[in-house]
């Protein structure tokens, strides 16, 4: 068999390291969501930034600002900032769009479109008077759904594939002095992989690799607020690796067989600056690195023979700057710009991952008034189109990827939050 060219793979974690009750919690939260909705690729590499309307609006530059029960993912010190108890909701829709024209033939086609639900749950409690907070996420870290006909000139690199991951992260602050917070907790992640090409023997062949599995990390915060107007923040997710099983089959050559492998997601550090010059205003500047140069060269051990699958990718950085102007009567408005950074060199390009750098323009209106708030936020991405020029030949099907890569990306994200 044809080993699977670099990108059709994403990373992620080993599985069964996680306990009892944890485990079963993320099993069937992630089962319903999953039912609903794949996650898909929206920043670097594979990873999903945006995990909250309000973050969101500010170009995801909130690790610093820190003061909604998102930030169990963005930056858990600071739910010491919070009182009571308080939920919030986040519903975060994709539509990624991306068009190919081959080198080859001039010919183009465009990646069939489809809406993607990515939702997140927080929960957090901050009791009066305490210096120690408590809260619950549910959130997709990282992910991809990308769908090429099979027309599209590349068959045997990508058709359909996605990636599905989804985390449950308790947490615990605790407010060291008045100005600085720390805060961390345990990630139980469940993975689910689908993974799709054609072999290039005879039309409509194709290998797949279907998969899940599960693991345990951390996530650590710091928040440290030395006056009114300025404040800094720091946050770490801890890199994981997934041990997947499932089966590979190529059809309709030979049935399928228990495939495994392993999937490494890289960590992730996001460093920030907030400054308030007035209590009206809030300007930040983050930036967001993530580790991809974790991800190299994984193998699916099989029966017929194990398939080593490259991918080399590098390490790159979300530039995040957002300001937010809270106007009269619980009114607020927020605008942000987010830079991301491409993780797939032109040497492992693969269509099944189009990742390119984008600029993410970002833009909402929200509303407060106790118990309720919400938030509204519309985010546009653009980018340069990516010419790939590898050489890369499929010798069975003299198929070729190479050729431009135009993307866009629309979203709406929407977070309600109730506190009581």
């Amino acid at each position: 068999m044809l080993p699977m060219p670099p990108s059709a793979f994403v990373r992620l974690r080993p599985p069964p390291r996680a306990h009892g009750l944890a485990i079963l919690a993320v099993r069937v939260g992630a089962g319903l969501l999953l039912a609903l909705s794949p996650a898909v690729l929206s920043a670097s590499g594979t990873q999903v930034g945006f995990k909250d309307a309000f973050a969101t609006a500010r170009g995801n530059a909130f690790v610093a600002t820190a003061d909604n029960p998102s930030a169990i993912y963005y930056n858990p010190a600071g739910l010491t900032q919070l009182q009571g108890q308080e939920i919030s909701a986040t519903a975060y829709v994709v539509d990624l769009k991306a068009d190919y024209r081959s080198a080859a033939t001039g010919v183009t086609v465009s990646m069939n479109r489809e809406d993607k639900l990515i939702p997140q749950v927080y929960y957090a409690w901050a009791p009066k008077d305490s210096h120690w907070a408590l809260g619950v996420g549910f959130y997709a870290p990282f992910g991809f759904s990308t769908d090429w006909p099979v027309n599209s000139g590349f068959r045997t690199f990508a058709t359909k594939n996605e990636e599905t991951y989804y985390t449950l992260n308790p947490v615990v602050a605790w407010r060291v002095s008045d100005s600085l917070s720390l805060g961390g907790g345990l990630t139980f992640n469940r993975l689910k992989v689908d993974l799709r090409r054609g072999i290039g023997l005879m039309p409509g062949d194709e290998f797949r690799f279907n998969a899940d599995g599960n693991d345990v990390g951390f996530n650590l915060g710091l928040r440290w607020q030395p006056a009114e107007q300025h404040a800094f923040g720091l946050s770490y997710q801890h890199h994981t690796s997934f041990d997947v099983s499932g089966t590979a089959t190529s059809a309709p050559y030979s049935p399928s067989e228990a495939a495994s492998t392993q999937f490494v997601f890289p960590e992730v550090l996001i460093a920030g600056y907030s400054y308030r010059p007035t209590p009206q205003w809030n300007l930040e500047a983050d930036i967001d690195w993530t580790n991809w140069s974790r991800l190299n060269t994984i193998v699916i051990s099989k029966p017929s023979g194990p398939l080593p699958v490259p991918f080399n990718w590098t390490s790159s950085c979300f530039y995040e700057l957002g300001v937010t102007r809270y106007l009269n009567d619980g009114w607020q408005v927020s605008a942000g710009y987010t830079l991301s950074g491409n993780s797939v060199p032109d040497a492992m390009w693969n269509p099944a991952v189009p990742d390119v750098n984008r600029s993410f323009w970002c833009a909402g209106v929200g509303y407060a008034r106790d118990p309720l708030r919400f938030m509204l936020t519309l985010q546009y991405a653009t980018a340069p189109t990516r010419n790939i020029h590898s050489g890369v030949i499929n010798p069975l099907s003299g198929e070729t990827a190479d050729g431009s890569y135009s993307t866009s990306i629309d979203t709406v994200a929407l977070s309600l939050d109730y506190r009581f």
